[in-house]
């Protein structure tokens, strides 16, 4: 496609793409600025091994032995299987339907490292207070469910793996990315929306050319046709040729009852001659 062409195209068409231009960049402006923002908290968490007495502790203070250290997390060959666990936890719905329940946002995500003990979450909201309010909740969230899937024995704390805080969510972040995403829309929407009503203009314009350039050809010239002379009675005789219809035939050969050609004759006579007495020339509209 020729931009040249495309140009000529737009601008020919001015009074169309112009008012589609000005509401798209309004609309954009309006967008950009005004439209409801989205803003990110994060917090990151390490779950840290429990501290087990060792064989001297335990001789040194014989009451450590009377302790439950039946947390079944110790006895896994994976030691990142509580933080797996914790994980799968925060991102059941039922997470979800309590933050809805505290009027906290629902979009969240929570992820893991690969083969590590750290958990990251994230909470996006259209305020900041309530962004960081959501990841705080989720975190405290996370130490009720990590105690409570190794206190199932009923082990003791001793024995039980904790959380460490690495990163608070002090602040969130605006996610421009969202604003972003929106400007594009619109500006896309625009621009279909302004090559759909030049290619509208355009359709319409070649219709009309159209029925410009056919009119004149569908329109076939009515012929010509002579009315009699009243009759007595001060009305049209009824019969033969009008004076819309007159032919070399009736100028040659007239009828009788026709007075006009009746009264001129040597009309008649004169077209006979110039035809060298041959038979006159086949009727045509005149």
């Amino acid at each position: 496609m020729d931009p040249v062409a495309v140009f000529k195209t737009l601008w020919h068409h001015k009074f169309i793409v112009l008012p589609v231009l000005l509401v798209t960049a309004l609309a954009a402006l309006y967008v950009y600025s005004f439209a409801p923002r989205s803003y990110e908290a994060k917090a990151t968490y390490a779950i840290v091994n429990p501290k087990i007495p060792s064989a001297a502790e335990l001789e040194k203070n014989p009451s450590l032995n009377s302790l439950n250290t039946d947390n079944p997390y110790l006895r896994s060959a994976d030691s990142s299987l509580i933080a797996q666990v914790v994980g799968t936890r925060l991102n059941d719905d039922t997470t979800g339907d309590a933050l809805l329940r505290e009027g906290l946002s629902t979009d969240f995500t929570v992820q893991r490292p690969p083969a590590s003990f750290l958990i990251e979450i994230s909470a996006a909201s259209e305020s900041k207070e309530k962004a960081v309010a959501t990841v705080k909740a989720l975190g405290a969230r996370l130490e009720n469910d990590l105690l409570a899937i190794q206190s199932i024995n009923g082990a003791d704390e001793r024995y039980l793996y904790t959380s460490l805080m690495v990163a608070a969510p002090d602040n969130a972040t605006e996610q421009f990315s969202s604003r972003l995403r929106s400007l594009i829309v619109v500006l896309v929407a625009g621009v279909v929306l302004t090559f759909g009503a030049v290619s509208i203009a355009r359709g319409l314009e070649a219709s009309r050319a159209r029925a410009r350039t056919a009119a004149p050809a569908g329109e076939q010239k009515k012929p010509r046709r002579r009315q009699h002379g009243p009759d007595q009675n001060g009305k049209g005789t009824g019969t033969g040729p009008t004076m819309d219809e007159l032919t070399i035939q009736d100028v040659l050969e007239p009828a009788e009852a026709d007075p006009f050609l009746a009264a001129n004759r040597p009309l008649s006579q004169s077209l006979r001659s110039r035809a060298n007495g041959k038979s006159p020339i086949k009727e045509t509209s005149a």
